[in-house]
């Protein structure tokens, strides 16, 4: 009997996508529009490899509500963004324009906290 590995169920059991649903299905009931963000590499033949015009660091989750554009990097209970990390640098970036907020969230009420 071989181990069928299944990248669905995987992320699915992962702590970091409940969280990711339970904020997406939150946002949706709230009528925010949300969707998740997807930085994958390029294909080279049978394999995926760093595609270098990438924006590195991208949050999870972005959404847009009564004219904000919110931000979300979904975090495990108790995980943090590194300093100086991509997604750090991409917080930082973000935040220079106005009318833009990034939250770094460990559980949907760090997100209701703010979107309400």
């Amino acid at each position: 009997m071989g181990y069928n590995f299944d990248p669905r169920r995987q992320k699915r059991d992962n702590p970091e996508g409940k969280i990711q649903l339970a904020i997406l299905k939150y946002l949706i009931a709230l009528g925010a529009t949300v969707g998740k963000t997807k930085t994958m590499g390029v294909r080279r033949g049978q394999s995926f490899c760093f595609d270098p015009y990438t924006m590195r660091g991208k949050s999870d989750l972005e959404a847009f509500f009564k004219g904000i554009m919110y931000c979300i990097e979904v975090k495990a209970p108790g995980k943090k963004i590194t300093q100086d990390s991509d997604q750090d640098n991409y917080r930082r970036l973000f935040h220079a324009p106005p009318l833009r907020i990034f939250i770094e969230a460990d559980s949907v009420e760090k997100v209701e906290a703010i979107i309400h």
